[in-house]
C-alpha cells in the first residue's frame, strides 16, 4: 500500500558518506567549500534518489515502483501492492544502499490503493464531493486539481501547513501524462493519503501496531467519501420538483429557503418562481415520501471494490 517515501539518516561525512557515495555511484559536488553527494540524473531509471549533505543522508523513492523494478524490471505502481511486498522492498532498498534501516527516520509517506473500475475513472472522480477524517470526524471538501484535466484528479486542501492530504485520481491518465507508460485502456482509480512533515523512526513506523493504525485510518477515511447522489421519484413528478427535492435533501429546508431567497433578492428568480419553491418547501413533509436519494452505480461499485482490494492489500 505504501508508495512514495522520504527517509533521513544522520551519517558521518568523513567516513560513511564517501563509502555510501561510492557504493551508490553518487556524483560529488562542492557547495560553499563543503562536499555533497547526490544521485545522477540516471537515478530516475532506478527510482531511487539519494543526497548526502550536512551530515544528512536523504533517500526518496516509491517503494511500490522499486519493488516492481527489482522483481520484474519495470518502474510500475499501477498494480496491487501489499504490506508484505512493501516490507520486502524496504529491506532491499536499505541493503542496496548499504546502511542499517533502523537508523532511518521517515519524514514523508504516501499510502494508497489502486482500484480497477468498470468505467472511466473520471466518472467516479466527478461525483466525489468530500471525505470525512479524524477523531472529530471533520469533513474536508475535495477540489478539482488545476494541474490536471477536468475530473482526472481531486484533492483536499494542499496548503503547506496541512500534514494530511487526500487525493483521488485517474492512475492510467496520470502515468501517461508523465510519459511513464503508454495508455493501455485499463481503468484504474487511485486513492491516496499523503502524510507530510513527519518525523518517525523507521522501526516504530513499521511496527505492527502503527501499520494497523495507519491502514485502519486509511480504510475508515476512504469509505467515508461522499458522492453526488441522484433523486428517484414517483411517476408524474416534474423535473423541477425533483431538483427542489434534491436541494432540500442535500442542504436542508432552512438552508435551501435562505438560498432561494438570496437568489430572488438578487434578481435570479422571478416572484412566481420564488413563490413556487417556497410552497414546495412548506409542503415538504406531506410530499417527501415521493422522493428517494439514491447512490449512483459508480458509488456502489467504489464501496464494494474498496473493501475487496483493501482486504487483498493487507497480506
Amino acid at each position: 500500500m505504501f508508495d512514495k517515501m522520504i527517509f533521513n539518516v544522520i551519517v558521518d561525512m568523513d567516513t560513511e558518506a564517501m563509502t555510501i557515495a561510492d557504493r551508490n555511484k553518487l556524483e560529488t559536488w562542492t557547495n560553499g567549500g563543503k562536499t555533497e553527494y547526490k544521485s545522477p540524473m540516471i537515478a530516475n531509471v532506478d527510482g531511487i534518489n539519494i543526497t548526502i549533505k550536512e551530515k544528512k543522508l536523504q533517500i526518496k523513492c516509491s517503494l511500490h515502483k522499486l519493488y516492481f523494478k527489482l522483481m520484474y524490471g519495470i518502474l510500475d505502481n499501477s498494480q496491487l501492492f501489499t504490506l508484505s511486498q512493501a516490507d520486502k522492498a524496504l529491506n532491499m532498498l536499505f541493503d542496496s544502499i548499504g546502511i542499517d534501516k533502523a537508523r532511518a527516520k521517515i519524514t514523508y509517506f504516501e499510502i494508497g490503493l489502486n482500484i480497477p473500475t468498470e468505467h472511466e475513472p473520471l466518472e467516479y472522480i466527478e461525483l466525489v464531493k468530500s471525505i470525512t477524517t479524524g477523531k472529530m470526524q471533520t469533513e474536508k471538501e475535495m477540489f478539482q486539481d488545476a494541474n490536471y484535466r477536468k475530473f482526472r484528479q481531486k484533492t483536499t486542501e494542499k496548503h503547506k501547513t496541512i500534514k494530511k492530504v487526500f487525493k483521488i485520481y485517474d492512475k492510467e491518465f496520470e502515468a501517461a501524462e508523465k510519459k511513464r507508460t503508454q495508455p493501455t485502456g485499463n481503468h484504474i482509480l487511485r486513492i491516496e493519503t499523503m502524510y507530510r512533515r513527519q518525523n518517525i523512526a523507521l522501526p516504530d513506523f513499521f511496527s505492527k501496531a502503527n501499520i494497523q493504525r495507519l491502514t485502519s485510518a486509511f480504510y475508515k477515511d476512504w469509505i467515508s467519501i461522499e458522492f453526488e447522489r441522484y433523486i428517484e421519484a414517483d411517476n408524474g413528478v416534474r423535473k423541477s420538483e425533483k431538483e427542489n427535492a434534491k436541494n432540500i435533501l442535500t442542504l436542508g429546508r432552512e438552508a435551501y429557503l435562505s438560498k432561494v431567497k438570496a437568489e430572488f433578492d438578487s434578481g435570479l428568480l422571478t416572484e412566481r418562481q420564488y413563490r413556487t419553491v417556497r410552497e414546495f418547501i412548506r409542503d415538504w413533509d406531506s410530499n417527501k415520501h415521493k422522493y428517494r436519494m439514491l447512490p449512483t452505480k459508480q458509488e456502489t461499485e467504489y464501496r464494494h471494490k474498496l473493501k475487496h482490494w483493501f482486504s487483498l492489500s493487507q497480506v
